[in-house]
């Protein structure tokens, strides 16, 4: 009984606390002004220099010369900055970073957000149509987990469940002592890898810093 209590009470601390938590790599001042994605996409926000945290899944890296280039397929992000893929997304755009990435640790697919300044619109081709893909001049990034849901569902014995149930659950029935729940559990998948980092946000020329990825978890 004792147990259970303690159980539930962590759990709800977790989840009401920790999903309001954004990666202290990508976070922002409260008064800090960030230009949405849409705004760029759709022509009503523009200008270097301004500001943005955007994320998405990654679609391609090349590492030039002087700097190295991430290709994002853009998705909208949650209050703590990951990107959501069930939400439609507005488009694509590149990402410039100092020095090399691994494209094995940056591998296609994987989930990322990046804080950084608006540079130069770069012009590209997808299929056999020109794409005028935004510039973000990274600052800093965060790298999400992989992470895959399953679906419970069972039935649980509790004195109080008659009265009170003890966290977060739908569709409960009570015959005395007993209650039905359903839930949605994320489970990390074995090759998940999260990694944090800062990096400059200007290019600067003969840098040579390499750029790793460490691994972090982070509340979903």
């Amino acid at each position: 009984m004792h147990s259970l209590l303690k159980t539930s009470f962590a759990a709800l601390t977790l989840l009401v606390g920790g999903c309001a938590v954004v990666p202290e790599q990508i976070k922002v001042s409260d008064n800090e002004n960030l230009i949405p994605f849409e705004n760029i996409i759709n022509g009503s926000g523009t200008g270097q220099g301004v500001k943005a945290r955007w994320g998405g899944e990654i679609v391609n890296v090349e590492n030039k010369e002087e700097y190295s280039e991430v290709e994002i397929l853009q998705y909208p992000s949650n209050p703590y900055g990951k990107p959501r893929t069930n939400l439609d997304s507005a488009g694509r755009f590149k990402v410039q970073v100092a020095g090399f990435i691994d494209p094995l640790v940056f591998e296609k697919g994987r989930l990322i957000t990046f804080l950084g300044e608006l540079g130069e619109p770069s012009e590209g081709i997808i299929g056999e149509q020109t794409y005028i893909y935004p510039v973000l001049l990274a600052s800093g990034y965060y790298m999400w987990k992989e992470t895959e849901e399953y679906h419970t569902s069972g039935f649980y014995y509790s004195d109080l469940s008659p009265y009170w149930g003890m966290g977060i659950r739908r569709d409960y029935w009570r015959p005395y002592g007993f209650f039905h729940t359903r839930a949605t559990v994320r489970v990390q998948t074995n090759k998940s890898r999260s990694g944090t980092t800062g990096v400059s946000n200007r290019v600067r020329s003969g840098e040579s810093d390499r750029l790793k990825s460490k691994t972090q978890e982070h509340p979903k």
